[in-house]
């Protein structure tokens, strides 16, 4: 069996196990995740003098597109360590017919020559 079958077999089970097993893959991410939402809420809430709920819905915002601008920088990083882009549209839950059209810098346009939000903010970390 190949390692791409390998790694499609592993995803199709994993999607098939309830949703509480799933949730707890994820769990203490998200809990971390929300606590440093909230963290950098009370800051811009402060800065800005924004309702509390607001500053967490700009803080979530900001994160979200951080988020899928990861999600498609890791999907280049599996099709470069030889993952299929089948299987990277399957892990990110996206019909694997539509691997190029979920990740478009998968392709080999002028598209996948951008800059990901991730890029900028990772450029700030260094």
């Amino acid at each position: 069996m190949s390692e791409n079958t390998e790694i499609r077999s592993a995803i199709e089970s994993l999607a098939a196990e309830p949703l509480t097993e799933q949730i707890d893959y994820y769990r203490k991410p998200f809990m971390v995740l929300w606590a440093a939402i909230q963290e950098a809420a009370s800051d811009v809430a402060e800065d800005y003098d924004l309702p509390a709920d607001m500053a967490q819905l700009w803080v979530a915002e900001q994160m979200r597109q951080v988020a899928d601008s990861l999600v498609d920088r890791l999907a280049e990083k599996a099709v470069a360590h030889g993952a299929s882009k089948s299987n990277v549209a399957r892990a990110a839950g996206a019909s694997p017919a539509n691997a190029a059209r979920r990740f478009p810098r998968l392709g080999d346009d002028a598209a996948s020559q951008t800059r990901l939000l991730i890029d900028d903010v990772l450029d700030t970390l260094e």
